[in-house]
């Protein structure tokens, strides 16, 4: 027996209703509403697991963001003492400007769908 519920499906229940009477009436609203209740579960698992697909891409991006904060901090001392060293404030600067402008790029990136 097909889960699927379709107009067709409808429209046979009620045909076999004229056709029978009453006395079939139980055996029919309840093989429908068996078709109904596994299509809302079905839907319904579909799009729970299409949730828990968002969150977990929306979780990942999160970590990347927080990666990449780390590592420009990590990066920032080493990067900075060479920047001073040769170029003076300029240098540090530049330096700074480019870590910023990397996590604010980071920070406004949508995550992939």
């Amino acid at each position: 027996m097909s889960e699927e519920l379709s107009r067709e499906d409808l429209q046979a229940a009620l045909g076999v209703r004229q056709e029978m009477g009453a006395e079939i009436e139980p055996a029919l609203v309840d093989s429908l509403a068996r078709k109904i209740e596994a299509t809302v579960e079905r839907r319904f698992q579909a799009e729970m697991v299409a949730s828990k697909a968002e969150a977990d891409a929306a979780r990942a991006g999160q970590g990347g963001r927080l990666a990449v904060g780390i590592v420009s901090l990590v990066m920032a001392i080493p990067l900075t003492a060479i920047a001073g060293g040769m170029s003076g404030f300029l240098g540090m600067l530049l330096v700074w400007v480019g870590i910023v402008a990397v996590n604010v790029a980071m920070a406004i990136r949508r995550p992939h769908a």
